[in-house]
């Protein structure tokens, strides 16, 4: 038996369908799941950073690790064409495995912050080693340039980076579950027309993962997904952007991936030099990210989830367009696009400035 699949217009009704129930089961595991780490009720206890105010389970990310592990299984024992050779995709679960290994450990009992960047750190190098990494860009003018061993360095600060970010922005409910979802479709999207076979059955895998964990997470945070959740996130998403680009049948350009969280990545590097202008330790946990002045400033937890949901759907479609534009003109135009969010985080920035939730390197606040 093999799971039917195609790429582009000749994708066939049954393999469409076969697709979208596949999706609808990965789905409704991953509910299921989520519906008994809510009864095993490890909790979140709030704290002087923390947006919610009661105790509140924070282990959906099992859930979604456990269905996204089971759906990328059974796509690699029945897909004929959707899969990487057997000694890349072992060592991708494996790297994935021990990631969500470290990340539930830190949930349950805590992990020093060394020894978390350290894990981070070999999960990212043995991915880069042994699945795939980036050799090779394109500059404006020079053109396509091999990165030799720098290629290695850039894709390990790629997935620490865009982990750590991931999970920054996990603090209000539904932000990161929401994006996640809409940054996965686009993937899956822009994957299935490139004819990149892996990432985009692994986008829908994902996909159906955190969809059965967002009913229970938004709007109502019944549950959280956790460092678990929003690390395996991070770690899979970042690690099909490299896949894409360099390992799968078709191609995806590595710069997808950041234009499709162009404003996440914006509200992190905001958020990190508005730290350093503090003169403040970038490794204390605080709330002055964007999102959370915004919820300081009287947002509640949805409007401000809409609103970057709204962001990320118009990073969706540039990322699409990022996608079919000249491979030296990307690297610009990511950069430009991450910036467009500037005038937001201005307006952010002056309306907290206004009300003292903001403050400038002298105030106390």
């Amino acid at each position: 038996m093999s799971f039917p699949f195609a790429t582009g217009a000749a994708l066939g009704p049954f393999a469409a369908l076969s697709h979208f129930f596949f999706l609808l089961m990965i789905a409704a595991f991953s509910a299921a799941l989520t519906w008994v780490m809510i009864r095993l009720n490890i909790s979140d206890v709030p704290n002087a950073r923390s947006s919610h105010v009661r105790p509140t389970p924070k282990s959906g990310g099992v859930a979604i690790a456990a269905a996204f592990f089971s759906g990328l299984a059974v796509l690699y024992l029945h897909s004929g064409t959707a899969r990487l050779p057997s000694g890349q995709f072992t060592w991708f679960l494996a790297t994935s495995g021990l990631m969500f290994g470290a990340a539930f450990w830190d949930d349950l009992a805590g992990l020093r912050a060394g020894v978390k960047f350290a894990t981070q750190f070999v999960c990212a190098a043995l991915f880069s080693f042994f699945v795939a990494h980036i050799d090779v860009l394109a500059f404006p003018l020079l053109g396509e340039v091999s990165l030799g061993v720098i290629g290695h360095a850039m894709t390990v600060l790629w997935i620490i980076f865009f982990m750590n970010a991931f999970n920054f922005m996990d603090g209000i409910n539904g932000l990161a579950g929401g994006g996640a979802l809409i940054a996965t479709a686009f993937l899956g999207g822009i994957a299935f027309f490139a004819g990149a076979h892996f990432v985009y059955l692994g986008a829908l895998c994902l996909f159906g993962a955190v969809l059965g964990f967002f009913v229970f997470n938004f709007p109502h945070g019944r549950i959280f997904m956790g460092d678990t959740g929003s690390q395996i996130i991070g770690f899979v998403f970042s690690g099909l952007a490299v896949i894409g680009a360099r390992a799968d049948i078709g191609q995806v350009s590595v710069m997808v991936a950041p234009a499709l969280f162009a404003c996440f990545l914006f509200d992190v590097l905001a958020t990190l030099c508005y730290r350093l202008w503090r003169r403040q330790r970038l490794s204390e946990g605080h709330r002055e990210h964007l999102y959370q002045i915004s919820n300081l400033l009287g947002f509640s937890h949805q409007r401000v989830s809409y609103i970057y949901f709204g962001l990320l759907l118009l990073n969706g479609v540039f990322a699409a367009a990022l996608q079919a534009a000249q491979p030296s003109a990307r690297l610009p135009l990511l950069l430009g696009g991450i910036l467009l969010h500037a005038p937001l985080g201005l307006l952010v920035y002056g309306a907290g400035l206004r009300q003292g939730v903001v403050h400038f390197p002298s105030d106390k606040g």
